[in-house]
């Protein structure tokens, strides 16, 4: 009969041996990663980002010396934790499986050559596991029909009895590599033959392995429940010499300190405090007793029954402590906590009473060796007067005597970590059928006979919270977690139940949840800082800066605590404690999002650059609430900067389903980029969808198209969509006062800014807007002279316009008037005067500030046909903004004028696509195709011009012309219509003879 070790010396180790000592080291170490792990894997503590609207300034449209702000909602970023899942361990599963095929086909080829009584109890067990893991219910061949377990049965149990009947002589590896050959081949079975998932195949084993992995961890206890006892005694009396040894009283001291601490332990309802902050765990105490056994393996030998050669006990105790780390193990990996308190409260038990057992067997067999001062450790296994057998069965008679006192309590906790396992394969189930309820309610109901098995259990009452979450049965789930914290505090739990209380009337419930937490864990720094976060809703500021100091004392470098710090100080308006944060904390934490979209947000609302760069978004990945907030304040900081980097990115995010909850806020981006980047087309284009409706959410993008427009010098439109957004419920009473003014409205203007909120801006205008300053705008202050000017200039006779700019005293004042009468008077035909005052006022034109003064000064040079001036100044004029779209129309005279008619048509094909609000360009846009008999590209020019601006009298004119041509007056007589109103009845009259005079020309050509 061989065994892979022939003696239990531990410094011979066969390589069959050496592998299973890895494979139970792995399993050790497994269980002692998910020791420290288990928890953030099954129940990860996240921050969830709050999103308070802050309403921010973007930019500002200048109507004359009045600033219009154009504003957005920022978003005020604050973070409270939540916990997640509970998140099944499929991972896990597959590693216990694994680890349960490599202990069965050593304990196959360990026990085959045991005596006929050992193998017998041997192959019980075998079968007690194959029955037991019901494999037949995957669906390998036939469901119902018991086809897998015959087959193992036959595939296992069958060669173990050859060789042990038959061929017990042959090598422990030849036995070894057969049933590794016959247990991977079952393996490769179970798991590519049924029609399951390899996730649900292993979930499946390892849920209906529990009660056989208990039996083994239980078995194990059992080995090894007197190890440290006689670990003790070796320390003792391992000395070469008597004076090196410590004898009787000493051991006496240690044995009844390690078993007075497991007694208290029993007695505190499984809890001893033994060090502040830690705790006994009698899972520590349980690797040096094994540690121990095998160590003490050739002296225990003698107590070892004949039959069962040393070999194959230290195979079989390798075999165990693997299955028992594996259990423990995955155990560990679900936060199965029925399960694990069974496991501590057996082994302390076990512990307990076989090492109190083992102490007595001691002092009644070696006391007066004891006392001598002998190498008792040496022949601690050869007893003279009570025997060693009977030292276990004492001890096992005590184990099953507190157990019966309890009701076999640990057999229930088993039963109910069991049904925790077969829970969670049902929720995988329905996680995989979502269709199908019949697996949430059976998952439900397996919680629920764990939950009556050992109450209110943590696994038990998370599994449930979890399908009451799924099915949104908020109450359910607030009443399942307050009873599992009736049970046991739990800060995990703690901090779930209070995220569930997330409405203002909640403000107290959450409120207890937290303080009853903090009871149990005062130093946990995220209950700390959702306190501290809770109580920043109310005025208590010291309470605030009380827990906020404590959730930062017991974790320093936590990013929710500097990202609320800020969200705070800005809440107060402490610009300045603000700024001082951001400068301290920015260098130290550059990765937290959050505390970026503060600081974005704060330098918007200050006015101060962004601190540091932000980096571009990562399209690849979806938006949460805190990326969504530094890409929002990123990208408005952008666009007020005319900076179109993020334009590309933007549509690709807004693909993505995932960031549908966003895909309105996207889209505002996209167009607060496209029109500050100088394409506001393309913005208003992007607004058009959420504009379109008459609730108060398309209000606000409708006075957004009407400040766009406004800033285009589009007054007419700009107002048709202000008084939209105004019947729907925008505040939009000064800017729409503004647009009616420069429309020529201003007793219209005038009712409006009576209705307009109290201001600088609307005293002004309503003094503005005054009928008497026609005759009297000579004697008001330059500020009150100047804004009529801007707003009703038109009204003074062509003689006065430039006059009446020129009174202006104030420089800055004097420019704002020029601006507004220059283009009044270009179009008045005093070409003459317009270039005088040019020269005389304008900067130069590579300035900084000359763009509109260029744009004047090209307009003129068109008008007076000074091709050679107008070529300098688009080549070395500063046009910035929307007149870089002024410079393109006097690139395309310039084509026209040489000669080019192919680049002045591409030109001006750009000009009519990205800036049809440009009338000059698009009445010279279709001059240019009439000229060249291209009435219809002409008309389709002039179509373009209306529909974006439909009250411009030169582009309204011009279309009613260009309809002509081609055939389409019934489509000139709306506009016509149009510009008897807008036109004095001498004009319209003028126009009339004109349109006339183009039908009757169309007539004669026909005729």
């Amino acid at each position: 009969m061989t065994s892979p070790a022939s003696s239990p010396n531990p410094s011979r180790w066969p390589w069959p041996l050496l592998l299973l000592a890895l494979c139970a080291a792995l399993a050790v170490g497994l269980a002692g990663w998910h020791y420290f792990t288990a928890t953030d894997a099954v129940l990860p503590l996240q921050a969830v980002a709050q999103l308070t609207p802050v309403p921010t300034t973007v930019a500002e449209v200048a109507v004359g010396l009045a600033r219009l702000p154009v504003q957005a909602n920022g978003y005020l970023v604050t973070q409270t934790y939540d916990v997640a899942g509970p998140f099944l361990r499929p991972e896990a599963a597959l590693g216990l499986v694994a680890l349960l095929g490599v202990a069965l086909a050593y304990f196959l080829a360990a026990v085959s050559p045991l005596g006929r009584l050992y193998f017998v109890a041997a192959m019980a067990l075998v079968i007690f596991l194959l029955m037991s893991l019901n494999a037949d219910l995957l669906g390998v061949f036939v469901v119902g029909k018991q086809y897998v377990l015959l087959l193992s049965l036959a595939l296992l149990v069958g060669p173990a009895y050859y060789f042990h009947a038959f061929r017990p002589e042959v090598r422990f590896t030849t036995r070894l590599g057969t049933f590794a050959a016959l247990v991977a081949g079952l393996g490769l079975l179970l798991f590519l033959r049924n029609p399951n998932p390899a996730d649900y195949t292993a979930l499946h084993l390892s849920a209906y392995f529990t009660t056989a992995g208990a039996v083994a961890f239980a078995l194990l206890v059992l080995w090894v429940a007197f190890e440290n006892v006689h670990g003790l005694l070796w320390l003792n009396t391992q000395a070469d010499t008597p004076a090196g040894r410590y004898g009787l009283w000493p051991f006496l001291l240690a044995s009844g300190l390690y078993l007075g601490a497991l007694l208290l332990y029993y007695l505190n309802q499984s809890q001893l405090l033994v060090l502040p902050g830690l705790y006994l765990d009698p899972y520590l105490l349980l690797l040096p007793a094994v540690a121990v056994a095998w160590l003490g393996q050739r002296r225990r030998a003698a107590t070892l029954p004949e039959g069962v050669p040393p070999g194959a006990a230290a195979t079989l105790l390798l075999v165990l402590t693997l299955l028992a780390a594996a259990t423990l193990g995955y155990a560990l990996a679900t936060a199965n906590d029925p399960l694990l308190q069974a496991g501590r409260d057996f082994t302390a038990l076990a512990l307990l009473c076989v090492g109190g057992a083992f102490l007595l067997y001691i002092l009644l067999n070696f006391g007066p060796l004891l006392r001598q001062k002998k190498a008792v450790y040496r022949v601690v296994f050869q007893p003279r007067r009570f025997p060693f057998y009977a030292m276990y069965a004492l001890g096992l008679v005590a184990v099953v005597g507190v157990s019966l006192r309890n009701n076999f309590f640990v057999l229930d906790q088993v039963q109910a970590g069991a049904f925790n396992n077969l829970g969670d394969l049902a929720r995988l189930e329905s996680e995989l059928t979502p269709e199908d309820m019949s697996r949430a309610l059976l998952a439900e109901r397996y919680y629920a006979e764990s939950d009556v098995l050992d109450q209110h259990n943590h696994k038990a009452s998370l599994g449930r919270a979890a399908l009451y979450r799924f099915r949104l049965q908020r109450q359910n789930e607030i009443n399942i977690l307050r009873r599992a914290l009736e049970r046991r505090p739990s800060p995990r739990i703690s901090l779930r139940l209070a995220a569930l209380y997330n409405e203002p009337k909640d403000f107290f419930d959450r409120l207890a949840v937290l303080q009853e937490g903090l009871q149990a864990s005062p130093a946990n720094a995220a209950l700390n800082a959702d306190l501290a976060q809770l109580y920043s809703r109310s005025t208590l500021a010291d309470s605030v800066a009380h827990y906020r100091a404590r959730a930062a004392a017991a974790d320093p470098a936590n990013p929710v605590l500097a990202a609320n710090e800020l969200a705070y100080r800005i809440r107060q308006q402490d610009w300045t404690g603000a700024a001082d944060l951001v400068t301290a904390t920015r260098a130290a934490d550059p990765e937290n999002v959050a505390f970026q979209a503060n600081a974005l947000l704060l330098a918007q609302l200050t006015g101060r650059p962004a601190p540091a760069p932000t980096p571009l978004p990562d399209t690849t990945r979806s938006l949460d609430d805190a990326r969504f907030a530094r890409l929002y304040h990123d990208a408005l900081g952008r666009a007020a900067r005319h900076d179109t980097t993020l334009l590309p990115l933007l549509p690709a995010l807004t693909a993505n389903p995932a960031n549908t909850p966003f895909l309105d806020h996207l889209t505002l981006l996209r167009a607060f980029t496209q029109h500050y980047g100088g394409r506001p087309v393309a913005a208003q284009q992007a607004l058009l969808p959420l504009a379109s409706g008459s609730g108060i959410g398309a209000a606000y993008y409708q006075q957004l198209q009407g400040l766009w427009l406004l800033d285009q010098g589009l007054p007419a439109p700009a107002a048709g969509r202000l008084q939209e957004a105004r019947e729907n419920g925008a505040a939009t009473a000064l800017p729409l006062a503004y647009a009616l003014a420069l429309s020529g409205e201003p007793d219209s203007a005038r009712q409006v800014a009576a209705g307009a909120p109290a201001g600088a801006a609307a005293r002004l205008l309503l003094t503005a807007l005054q009928p008497e300053l026609r005759t009297t705008y000579t004697q008001v202050p330059d500020s009150v002279k100047t804004q009529y000017l801007v707003l009703r200039g038109d009204e003074l006779p062509a003689s006065a316009l430039l006059p009446a700019a020129a009174s202006v005293t104030a420089p800055a004042l004097q420019t704002t008037a020029l601006l507004a009468q220059l283009p009044r008077a270009l179009n008045a035909g005093q070409l003459e005067a317009v270039g005088e005052t040019l020269t005389r006022v304008a900067p130069p034109v590579g300035a900084a500030g000359a763009s509109a003064w260029n744009v004047l000064r090209g307009e003129l040079y068109v008008r007076g046909r000074q091709w050679p001036q107008l070529r300098e100044l688009v080549q070395k004029g500063v046009f910035t903004g929307f007149d870089a779209y002024q410079r393109l129309y006097f690139r395309a005279v310039l084509a026209e004028v040489a000669k080019q008619p192919t680049e002045a048509g591409r030109l001006y094909a750009r000009l009519v696509q990205q800036a049809p609000f440009a009338e000059n360009g698009l009445v010279a846009a279709a001059s240019f195709h009439a000229r060249r008999q291209d009435f219809p590209t002409a008309y389709n020019v002039l179509l373009r011009g209306v529909e974006y601006n439909p009250e411009s009298v030169p582009l309204l004119k011009a279309y009613v012309l260009a309809a002509v041509p081609v055939g389409l007056m019934e489509y000139a007589q709306a506009p016509l219509y149009r510009l008897g109103t807008l036109l004095s009845a001498a004009d319209y009259g003028t126009f009339r003879k004109e349109y006339d005079a183009a039908l009757a020309a169309r007539k004669d050509s026909w005729n």
